[in-house]
């Protein structure tokens, strides 16, 4: 039995002993005037607060091997999305997963359902489609880096498969030093190692197997025992070794002594089909000309090489650029305007830049923003972080609805913009309001993180409604993917107070700008995924203004 039909069969007996506990229950009631039964504890818990069915989870639970959870079945979508989150937080393969899942319980609740239904298993893909393009990527590495060592006669090992560029330029200088065969591969070692990244990848990729040539060249020439004749038959095995190795064919004495057209046949056969090596391979077969065969070998196969992976490298960064406006366009609808700003540089820098991005960077951002156009801006506006999150708190004059929160046109730390708050405390015993201001992911708390901001406390001079003190009781809190924040951490900031804003009351200077650090590092591993704005002040009535600028989360 499968684990979906296994998982039918056991939610088919739970409701079927549900509707026998039903129909006993009122069966032994009808004689009395009782009211109607309520439906059954069990049957409430199945559908509360989920939009999934049963069968949308299943299929989600079968993916990740837990079809047979039913507890995990039973669950209200959140608390699914959760729980499928826990299962691969701690996978690095399915990065993807936790990402879009963070981003779904810690949202609008639609975002669970849609997780549930659809981005599950787009998320579960673009992981599967990360691994290829990892696994392919060092397949073409490992045989580029094997034909450049084979070209001085070395196998490469796993020192130099694994490491860095800059790792394999070091350690093929160091093994032609002292080694009087290869003085121009040692010279363009050296210059490769002390170049750019650029450098190193055109070593790798043609200049060390060109500089080889070179030497054995050299040697040829230098050779005096040798005839002309046995001098250029050297040169022209030499040569097909060259070739054989920069398509990673396997060289043997048969295969260097063949004749050059039947070598360029082998060739032919064994490269890939549609391939330029291949065309250009053709192309050389058809002619009877043996000027052009050894043109092939010599030059020929090379240049079709590099237009190969030219094609190859055009062709992953449009299906890069593609992926990046995916994540944008995601983002964009889950108001992570700090994903969104990152994705947009990586759109606009160099290919290497992007594919760094879809690698690496994209799961481990920073935030830094003056709320100036063209920065990072809040994703929401005077909107409350949760159910409850005002109390006792209203609008500061003029009819306004509520406490606000959001951009406006007044001088900042730095530029003519800052992010403004306001709000009118009602009550002197319980009084605070947490609004939310940005949607984050991918930024993970690591030993060395620090949140830092610049508030501004305003005082009656900007509005009479305003008690200086009250505009002090303001801090930036953090919600974090395990339902925990920064606020009731115990964390404190560089001045010694604790990163809570009941705390922060009268720590803040008011009428200048305040720099305000707080390191993270004691939360490290932690998943940021919002930025809430938050006064607390359970003391003291009256009205309460200010700004922030300068916002930072980095490492």
């Amino acid at each position: 039995m499968s684990l979906i039909n296994r998982a039918r069969w056991a939610r088919s007996l739970l409701v079927a002993g549900v509707t026998v506990t039903v129909l006993t229950a009122t069966t032994a009631a009808t004689a009395q005037a009782a009211p109607a039964p309520a439906p059954p504890a069990q049957l409430s818990a199945l559908a509360e607060g989920s939009l999934a069915t049963y069968e949308q989870k299943l299929a989600v639970a079968v993916k990740f091997g837990l079809g047979d959870d039913f507890a995990l079945l039973e669950k209200a979508d959140r608390d699914f999305v959760i729980a499928i989150w826990n299962h691969v937080k701690g996978n690095p393969a399915q990065v993807e997963v936790r990402v879009a899942a963070e981003t779904a319980f810690t949202s609008d609740p639609d975002l669970s359902y849609e997780f549930i239904t659809a981005e599950v298993f787009a998320a579960f893909d673009r992981d599967v489609e990360r691994e290829r393009v990892e696994a392919a990527t060092k397949r073409a590495s490992d045989l580029a880096r094997s034909a450049a060592a084979a070209s001085i006669d070395v196998v490469a090992d796993a020192a130099l498969l694994n490491g860095s560029d800059l790792d394999f330029v070091r350690l093929i200088w160091e093994r032609v030093a002292d080694d009087a065969k290869w003085p121009k591969v040692k010279a363009a070692a050296r210059a490769a190692r002390d170049g750019s990244d650029a450098d190193r990848s055109t070593f790798i990729a043609t200049g060390m197997a060109e500089a080889a040539r070179q030497d054995i060249d050299d040697r040829i020439a230098a050779d005096e025992a040798k005839t002309e004749a046995e001098k250029a038959a050297e040169r022209a095995r030499a040569s097909k070794k060259l070739a054989a190795n920069r398509i990673g064919m396997a060289v043997t004495d048969e295969l260097l002594n063949l004749p050059d057209r039947d070598f360029i046949i082998r060739v032919w056969n064994f490269t890939a089909d549609g391939s330029e090596v291949q065309a250009a391979a053709i192309a050389a077969t058809r002619s009877l000309d043996p000027v052009v065969w050894k043109a092939y070998i010599d030059t020929g196969l090379h240049q079709a090489v590099d237009r190969d992976i030219q094609i190859a490298l055009d062709r992953k960064y449009q299906a890069d650029r593609a992926l990046a406006q995916q994540i944008k366009a995601t983002a964009t609808k889950n108001k992570d305007l700090n994903l969104v700003h990152w994705t947009d540089k990586a759109l606009a820098g160099s290919a290497t830049q992007l594919d760094d991005f879809l690698r690496v960077g994209q799961y481990d951002l920073d935030l830094a923003t003056s709320f100036a156009a063209g920065e990072v801006l809040p994703s929401w506006s005077d909107t409350v972080a949760w159910t409850n999150g005002i109390v006792n708190v209203a609008g500061i004059c003029c009819k306004l609805a509520g406490p606000e929160l959001g951009v406006r046109t007044e001088a900042g730390h730095t530029g003519g913009t800052s992010l403004m708050y306001s709000g009118l405390d009602n009550n002197a015993t319980k009084s605070y309001a947490y609004l939310k201001s940005m949607a984050l992911s991918r930024i993970t708390v690591k030993p060395s993180t620090k949140l830092t901001y610049w508030i501004h406390p305003q005082a009656n001079t900007v509005r009479p409604e305003v008690k200086a003190a009250n505009s002090t009781c303001v801090a930036i809190d953090l919600l974090f993917s395990d339902g925990k924040n920064l606020r009731d951490s115990g964390q404190k900031d560089t001045r010694g107070n604790r990163a809570h804003p009941a705390h922060q009351c009268n720590k803040l200077t008011v009428g200048k700008w305040n720099e305000v650090v707080v390191p993270l590092g004691a939360l490290a591993g932690k998943q940021i995924t919002t930025l809430v704005v938050a006064y607390d002040q359970p003391a003291a009535t009256g009205g309460y203004r200010g700004l922030v600028d300068d916002l930072t989360i980095t490492d």
